[in-house]
């Protein structure tokens, strides 16, 4: 296994976002949210079809945990196909960073809520692209050119 690929793996042991309540701390993972208290966990599909009455209930920044966690999922699949040598490299960057997005809209929506929250996972899949995908990515989106402009 690459480096790039293990540390690709690695981003689904970080907190995604971590919240802060007065005497607690919530930690969203990519595979579910850990509350510290009482210390229980619940998992992703729990969150959605237990806990709660369905996606169609949550708030649009809820939501975004699930899409950013199948946009990771993509750039998993998309990772290990180097296994193989069939992976895109602009594939595998551009979805992380449309998970980091999608991690941040759930942040800004908590924040916006007047809660604490850090968006550790935005900024780790943030990173873990400038560092492995930098070159892949000037690919996919050119660079901006002085003399073609009018």
């Amino acid at each position: 296994m690459s480096r790039r690929l293990a540390v690709l793996c690695s981003l689904s042991l970080l907190p995604w976002v971590v919240i802060v309540y007065p005497g607690e701390v919530d930690l969203v993972f990519g595979w579910g949210l850990l509350n510290s208290s009482p210390v229980h966990l619940v998992h992703l599909y729990d969150y959605l079809f237990v806990h709660t009455l369905g996606p169609a209930a949550l708030p649009p920044h809820l939501l975004a945990w699930p899409l950013s966690v199948s946009f990771y999922l993509a750039a998993l699949c998309s990772g290990g196909l180097s296994l193989v040598d069939r992976e895109d490299r602009r594939l595998t960057a551009c979805l992380v960073l449309v998970a980091a997005l999608s991690n941040l809209r759930m942040w800004w929506g908590l924040s916006t809520t007047g809660l604490t929250a850090v968006p550790l996972g935005a900024i780790g899949m943030v990173a873990y692209t400038w560092w492995f995908h930098t070159a892949d990515l000037r690919r996919v989106l050119p660079a901006w050119d002085e003399t073609s402009r009018d």
